[in-house]
């Protein structure tokens, strides 16, 4: 058995341990929320409408994060939503309720299945380029360069990103609702489950102002969640190359934990109003 000496010094190693993570956290979200209040700054000013070469970087971040991603976006929406559709269809008529469609394809696909995904597959498809690029440019000093030529590190590199990230996932997340709900619904007309346009009637009795809502605030939120930790990562490589790997693993996996985490938040506060 341990001596109360050797389990009072276990204890206090644990509790230096826990100390030092509860600090390291403290000091990883205030960087995160200084570095997030300092591109929307910039972004929000509207300055960078102005200059070229801003409106530039925004339009091929834009076109990298939204439009190479759409066929992804559209060819997941419609294997995920003809198996969400065709169950729910399914088992509605198994209990002899047809009711339930609208209600379950509201609170499944449309709340929670669609942000959740969509945030996935952008990050699984831009998070490690954003972190990389960025980590590449501190490397090789290019922003130095940037400032020593007066222009701003969070308009020019940073706030193009945030922005196409959290515009880009919205109006993804509304595709796929769109997409899988339409050819979900075709799919399962075309097996006699139920008549489509009978089909569209339950999913709008079932969707609510309120619904529609929270899918706008969580397809917004969980892009821009998953860009700023990917920012802070970027940033963080400083002049080690060999991080920028190591920096692009933290920035998804963190950013898949964190939009995890919002998630159950949102349907816990939810849940108590």
């Amino acid at each position: 058995m341990s001596n109360p000496g050797q389990l009072l010094q276990q204890i206090n190693q644990r509790a230096d341990t826990l100390g030092s993570s509860l600090i390291h956290m403290f000091h990883e979200s205030r960087r995160a929320y200084r570095l997030t209040t300092s591109i929307l700054s910039a972004g929000l000013r509207l300055q960078w409408i102005t200059k070229p070469a801003v409106t530039n970087v925004v339009f091929r971040q834009i076109y990298f994060t939204g439009v190479q991603s759409m066929l992804w976006v559209v060819l997941v929406a419609f294997g995920i939503g003809a198996l969400a559709v065709y169950n729910i269809v399914d088992f509605s008529k198994s209990i002899q309720d047809m009711s339930l469609i609208g209600r379950l394809i509201s609170d499944l696909l449309v709340k929670e299945v669609a942000p959740l995904v969509v945030t996935i597959l952008l990050l699984s498809r831009s998070g490690v380029a954003v972190v990389t690029e960025l980590g590449t440019m501190h490397v090789r000093g290019e922003d130095l360069t940037l400032s020593s030529m007066g222009i701003s590190k969070e308009e020019y590199l940073l706030w193009p990103r945030l922005m196409a990230f959290t515009l880009c996932g919205l109006i993804l997340t509304f595709i796929f609702v769109f997409v899988s709900i339409w050819l979900g619904g075709l799919i399962v007309s075309m097996s006699y489950e139920i008549n489509f346009i009978d089909f569209l009637i339950e999913v709008r009795r079932g969707t609510s102002m309120e619904e529609i809502m929270i899918l706008l605030g969580k397809g917004t939120l969980y892009p821009m969640l998953s860009a700023v930790m990917l920012l802070n990562m970027g940033c963080k490589v400083g002049r080690e190359p060999n991080m920028i790997p190591v920096y692009a693993t933290q920035g998804v996996l963190g950013s898949l934990m964190l939009v995890i985490m919002g998630d159950a938040v949102i349907a816990l506060v939810l849940n108590l109003i």
